[in-house]
């Protein structure tokens, strides 16, 4: 953890002990906000804050933790009833606290994709996740943890900035996923949130018929002979060996990649990607046929509590993405659809894992401007 974060931490800590009596504070209520540093904020913002705020672990179900996240605020005077709320879910960007969005730069891709949602009129709200920023090894795809982070950082937000209870959730690849997973557990989780719609791009779909290959398929390993989904397999992997203490690499991957486990505890996904590529690794290289096993034991985590979402959900896929095979985003897209959620996909051809994102905005502005135009 950095040296800000650190502070963020003891003092947020204090605060919640005074607030609460040494008591567990109710999740979702603000610890702490701060101005976060120029060099991490978006052009578009008026104002940009780090936050802290309190949840509970999705990963156990019961213990009260704080996660942290980050606030941009737009241009000018706030609407009557304040901002309508832009939730940004982040995609893959590893499970070492050092790595939260809060605590760094945002891509290219991320600040042009967010600054198009503040010039029209919303506020964003960009929680880091479990453990990214906050204590202990962020669960990579636990769809709980995931989304009760999530739905506590809105929750903390509407009662400490000029926001209006409109919302919408929007993610990207690990980000789609966490959208989705939130979207399911909100009216158990945080029926005072009113959610009025979903934007996913390159979302990750894993059920009880999901194997390694339907993921890590040589066929889908880039040119080069490295696979850029490997990375995901480490940290799957981690997250089920914080929870298991038993489990060994060693019995899930061969000799050459046992090392790159270790190193994923630490390296952030642009890093790690790079060492992938530069040591041409794939599924042939990399899994013994235990991964399957391993995979099993996680499916619980993974998936979705719900297919059938009571608002809208918007579907954005790209034809040549990579990263989250396009035949399993398509898959997820026909289950939503069956299971009665009322969905708008839209597929985007020549256009990759991250390309999707931003070309995706011309469907998806007016996808949820049509939601805030129509009454209740």
């Amino acid at each position: 953890m950095n040296t800000l974060s650190g502070i963020v931490l003891a003092s947020s800590l204090s605060l919640t002990a005074t607030a609460y009596g040494g008591a567990p504070s109710p999740n979702g209520v603000m610890v702490e906000k701060m101005p976060l540093p120029e060099a991490h904020g978006l052009m578009e913002a008026s104002s940009q804050y780090l936050i802290r705020y309190t949840s509970i672990s999705g990963v156990d179900g019961k213990t009260h933790r704080e996660d942290t996240g980050a606030v941009f605020l737009p241009k000018g005077p706030a609407p009557q009833g304040g901002w309508p709320v832009v939730v940004w879910t982040h995609g893959t960007i590893g499970v070492a606290n050092h790595c939260a969005p809060s605590l760094n730069p945002r891509s290219d891709r991320d600040k042009q994709y967010l600054n198009t949602w503040l010039s029209l009129g919303f506020a964003v709200v960009a929680p880091d996740y479990a453990g990214l920023g906050s204590s202990g090894l962020h669960h990579y795809l636990n769809a709980r943890s995931e989304a009760w982070s999530v739905l506590d950082s809105i929750s903390a937000s509407l009662k400490s900035f000029p926001l209006s209870n409109k919302i919408i959730i929007v993610g990207q690849s690990q980000g789609a996923h966490a959208a989705f997973a939130a979207s399911g557990y909100q009216p158990s989780y945080a029926p005072a949130l009113h959610v009025m719609g979903t934007v996913l791009t390159g979302t990750p779909y894993i059920n009880a018929d999901t194997s390694v290959s339907d993921i890590f398929s040589a066929s889908q390993s880039a040119a080069e002979g490295g696979d850029p989904k490997i990375p995901y397999a480490y940290y799957i992997f981690l997250s089920a060996a914080d929870s298991n203490k038993s489990l060994k690499a060693a019995d899930y991957f061969q000799k050459d990649a046992v090392a790159d486990v270790a190193l994923a505890k630490n390296l952030c996904i642009t890093a790690l990607t790079q060492h992938v590529m530069d040591n041409k690794l794939n599924d042939k290289n990399t899994f013994l046929p235990n991964f399957q096993d391993l995979l099993n034991t996680q499916l619980d985590s993974l998936r979705y509590n719900t297919l059938k979402i009571n608002h809208p959900v918007f579907i954005g896929i790209g034809l040549q993405d990579v990263n989250v095979p396009t035949a399993m985003q398509q898959r997820f897209a026909r289950d939503v659809k069956a299971a009665g959620t009322p969905v708008d996909v839209h597929e985007y051809a020549g256009m990759n894992h991250s390309e999707t994102v931003n070309v995706s905005l011309r469907d998806s502005v007016p996808f949820v401007f049509q939601i805030l135009s129509e009454k209740p």
